[in-house]
């Protein structure tokens, strides 16, 4: 049909119910849009016997659409009216009509319900398709799925089949001319440039789905011209673009001048160009559709099918084939079962006679990895036995116990940490700046610094680690409020970075519990640790490194107030410099089990419940960032918290380091046979006597009591695990290496029996390629045509 017609099968999505309602005032857009919606019909040209004439759908250059409703059927009806008859071909206009009348019988064709030529104004009455065109679907969508666009091109397919077997040849098959009907079914429609097949009047078509032989004005009609169509649909579908265009193109066709001019210029522009079939990029396509498409894109009409019926011929024969595949497939793995069957047997063998070795080797290995996870549990509490002892003995020496009271007592420095000590919480602490910058330049307070950082040099020179084993990473001193008000570093602290005026009372070195609490805890809620304390592990503020702080009560007047505590001494140690977990550059560790290698390494890991619970607290990995020069400190890894509690009830689990996953953790990846201990402190004796009835504070209410089942003596627990990764390709792998023996020979030969079996599949495969061989070239893939698809422009001639 006319391009009026066009608009069937669109909702009227340009015409707006013209309800009056009040609006705001209108722009110059909106009252151009106003002025065009009043000028549209209101009342139908005619009336349509039986047809109820509803609205108006759309106009042309020979009349109007409406919509209607047969009044019989209640079925949804187009009524195209006549209305310029001046300067209309009208002998073209009946040979339409005629021709949609005389296809009327096919589904996928418009169907024409009753025709009114005699009327005034003309009319024909032919079915409502309003699923859109296939142009709409196509500009939604782009690219539609291989099946769907196989489905339609069929269905198309057909449709023209039945107009060549009625002697029409549609002659302008292209995405717009193509309406989608509520069962998604195509109908064909615009037959406006239709020839009978012996009709000599040459017909023009759409630039790009018109076959090149058609853009001349002295060619003939010809069944291969809808070939070429709908193959240039069906390429549309599957690459969102129509064949041959692109924007160079159509800059010559541009700049070619008069019509002949375009015309000569697209046949030798298409005759020029590659097949259209190369630059099909999608991967889903396969290579009987290819051919297909390829044939119908033919160039030379002698080489194209030369109807419709070879084309749902070769499609038929493509769905038979793909039916047949699962059957091909089953021919295929029938053997490779009887195959797969035949080497489980020897699989069987295989593993019976390694798995036996396996499960002693990792038994072995597992007792081995829970003996070295206690010893080093052990080594470990032994150490921090050892620091306590160290941190009790500096607390208590005469020269600093004197310099902590002098410091104390002196009035500038008394002021300013009592003005801290205020603060509602610690955090609102940190606004107390004037208050520290007084603290940090007390000359009082500097001697007590002076002299803690004496101290600290003797742990961490060579000389003083030849009598002290223990390396220490900081010493500081905090008030009963929880400030520091003297500190030492193993090195260079900046200013701004420097603990000292700043209130700590919320950590458990501090307090003594068994968890860091909020720093906007009050401060008059928080009392000082009574007895020497293991803090949990936390990361340093100004290194990032995590550590724990072993912390002890200065009582500066213990004959007159025994359980006053006047400050509190902390001791800092790095996890990594515990003399278990300390690398060296030259020498490993010997102390826990022997000569140390990357088979087998021990980790920290935190204790506690909640979220940080598993989380790796030490690592060898760290202690090589660190040497360095780099940190992790940004980042957390954790063992899963169930994989925690398998491995504290001795489970024999396959270990995945989490380490691994960080930069430069590839040595530590693979299964690792893995052992978990706690590390224990031995009890208390202040805790352990009930003799004495000593008053809780705020703070000490919360503080972990002894238990009540324990006796004296009895170990305590902390917050720190050890676990003891070896790593599993270690433990198994001689038994690996005869298992690969074994199996090398058995997969060789199942190697060629597979490849002599795709051998023979690709050469049955390609021999029924070869029977329905088109003739086409090899497709190669390219890059997707990246041109946005615009409607063609069709040409015509009376």
């Amino acid at each position: 049909m006319p391009p009026d017609d066009r608009a069937n099968g669109t909702r009227d999505r340009n015409i707006e119910d013209q309800q009056p309602e009040l609006t705001e005032a209108q722009g110059m857009q909106d009252q151009a849009a106003a002025r065009r919606r009043s000028m549209l019909p209101t009342m139908p040209p005619a009336e349509v016997p039986g047809v109820r004439v509803e609205r108006f759908l759309g106009s042309g250059a020979f009349g109007q659409v409406w919509v209607g409703r047969n009044l019989n059927t209640g079925r949804g009806v187009a009524v195209k009216f006549y209305l310029h008859r001046g300067g209309v071909n009208w002998s073209l206009l009946s040979r339409e009509v005629k021709n949609l009348v005389q296809l009327s019988g096919d589904r996928y064709v418009v169907q024409v319900l009753e025709v009114g030529w005699d009327a005034d104004p003309p009319y024909y009455v032919m079915e409502l398709v309003e699923g859109g065109s296939l142009e709409d679907l196509l500009l939604r969508r782009g690219r539609l799925p291989l099946n769907e666009a196989v489905s339609l091109f069929q269905k198309i397919c057909v449709g023209l089949n039945h107009c060549h077997g009625k002697g029409v040849l549609h002659c302008d098959v292209k995405p717009a001319n193509i309406l989608i009907a509520d069962d998604n079914d195509p109908r064909l429609a615009d037959f406006g440039q239709s020839r009978m097949s012996h009709d000599q009047t040459p017909a023009m078509g759409t630039l790009f789905y018109m076959a090149p032989e058609q853009a001349d004005f002295n060619s003939t009609p010809n069944s291969a011209w809808d070939v070429y169509a709908a193959g240039a649909l069906l390429y549309r579908m599957l690459s969102g673009n129509a064949p041959h265009r692109d924007q160079s193109l159509l800059s010559q066709l541009d700049t070619a001048g008069s019509l002949p001019g375009r015309l000569a210029r697209y046949r030798e522009a298409i005759s020029a160009a590659p097949p259209a079939v190369d630059s099909l990029s999608r991967r889903d396509v396969d290579r009987a559709l290819k051919r297909i498409l390829q044939k119908c894109l033919h160039v030379d009409p002698q080489q194209r099918y030369s109807n419709m019926q070879q084309v749902i011929d070769d499609l038929k024969r493509r769905e038979a084939k793909r039916q047949q595949r699962p059957l091909m497939v089953l021919g295929i793995a029938g053997p490779l079962l009887l195959l797969i069957a035949t080497c489980a047997y020897a699989y069987r063998g295989i593993t019976g006679a390694t798995e036996t070795a396996t499960t002693a080797l990792r038994r072995e290995a597992f007792g081995s990895n829970q003996l070295a996870a206690r010893f080093a549990a052990q080594t470990l509490e032994t150490e921090i036995e050892h620091y306590f002892h160290v941190t009790e003995s500096e607390a208590t020496r005469k020269k600093f116990k004197e310099l902590v009271n002098d410091t104390l007592a002196d009035p500038d420095a008394k002021s300013a940490l009592a003005a801290i000590g205020r603060s509602a919480t610690p955090l609102a602490a940190l606004d107390k700046t004037n208050e520290r910058d007084r603290l940090l330049d007390n000359p009082i307070r500097l001697i007590l610094n002076d002299y803690l950082q004496e101290r600290l040099r003797i742990y961490t020179s060579e000389a003083g680690q030849s009598v002290h084993r223990q390396l220490i990473d900081s010493l500081f001193v905090v008030d009963s409020s929880g400030t520091i008000f003297a500190s030492a570093f193993g090195g260079a602290v900046s200013r701004d970075r420097n603990s000292a005026g700043r209130n700590f009372a919320y950590r458990t070195y501090f307090n003594g519990l068994l968890d860091d609490l909020p720093k906007t805890v009050p401060l008059d809620e928080v009392d000082p640790l009574p007895t020497t304390h293991l803090s949990s592990a936390f990361q340093s503020t100004s290194t990032g490194l995590w550590k724990v702080a072993i912390s002890t009560p200065i009582h500066l007047q213990p004959d007159v107030a025994p359980h006053q505590v006047d400050a509190v001494f902390v001791a800092t140690i790095n996890l990594g410099d515990f003399e278990l977990l300390r690398e060296n550059d030259s020498v490993r560790s010997e102390t826990w089990i022997g000569q140390r290698s990357g088979s087998q390494v021990a980790v920290l890991v935190e204790a506690r419940q909640g979220p940080l619970r598993g989380t790796v607290l030490q690592h060898p990995l760290m202690d090589q960032q660190r040497r360095e020069g780099r940190t992790l400190s940004n980042s957390r890894f954790q063992v899963d918290s169930e994989l925690v509690d398998q491995l504290l009830e001795g489970g024999d689990v396959d270990y995945r380091d989490p380490m691994a996953q960080a930069p430069g953790g590839k040595t530590y990846a693979g299964e690792w046979l893995a052992a978990m201990q706690p590390v224990t402190l031995p009890e208390d004796p202040s805790q352990a006597s009930s003799d004495v009835d000593v008053p809780l504070g705020p703070s000490e209410a919360l503080r972990p009591g002894p238990d009540p089942a324990t006796s004296p003596g009895q170990k305590r627990p902390t917050d720190l695990l050890v676990l003891v990764q070896y790593r599993l390709s270690d433990v198994l792998g001689p038994v690996g290496e005869l298992r690969k023996a074994l199996f090398r020979e058995g997969l060789t030969a199942i190697a060629a029996i597979l490849l002599v079996t795709v051998v023979l599949w690709w050469a049955v495969r390609r021999s029924n390629d070869d029977d329905d061989d088109l003739g086409a070239n090899s497709t190669r893939d390219a890059a997707h045509r990246d041109s946005t698809a615009e409607p063609g422009e069709t040409m015509t001639v009376a």
